[in-house]
């Protein structure tokens, strides 16, 4: 194996870190896309009911949920990203979710699912666009600071991934 870290130096780090962010990126969007066909597959057998009041969210309410944090994640990394957003009291969106999720779960199922769509084409494309100092600009929350990237890759992309399992849990 040939040596190459050798003539390596410091000032080599920004380009190096630079790379594995756009892969991370790039990986990033790959499993936002691949949860969104995801949701499509489970989608087709969500009944078109209307919400419950039981302590348990139906599939219905699932796709909901997504459909919020689709939207709210999506924006605030952008917003983020792009200098709008100097703090984010997440204590507040996540106890406002319930009254959206609930207007959203309201609507038939395809409008959901295409309200999510919309939400994650923008995303997608703002991911295709986004610098690395962009995605490393950070937001002040009540634990700390975040970054526009890490509010695109765990609150949504993963939060989105657990919430379909969730989703294929009730359609069983």
């Amino acid at each position: 194996m040939q040596t190459e870290s050798a003539g390596f130096t410091a000032a080599d780090l920004p380009r190096f870190f630079e790379e594995i962010q756009a892969w991370d990126t790039k990986n990033t969007a790959e499993r936002l896309r691949r949860a969104n066909a995801r949701m499509h597959e489970l989608a087709e057998r969500i009944p078109d009911g209307s919400p419950t009041d039981s302590p348990q969210w139906n599939a219905k309410e699932v796709l909901a949920h997504i459909a919020v944090l689709s939207r709210a994640y999506g924006v605030f990394g952008y917003m983020v990203a792009k200098g709008k957003l100097p703090e984010l009291p997440l204590e507040a969106v996540i106890t406002q979710r319930d009254v959206v999720g609930a207007e959203m779960a309201a609507k038939p199922v395809a409008e959901i699912v295409d309200e999510i769509d919309r939400q994650n084409d923008r995303t997608q494309k703002f991911l295709a666009e986004a610098t690395t100092d962009e995605l490393r600009r950070t937001v002040k929350v009540e634990y700390g600071d975040v970054t526009a990237e890490y509010l695109i890759r765990l609150p949504l992309v993963s939060h989105f991934e657990q919430h379909l399992d969730q989703l294929e849990a009730t359609l069983v």
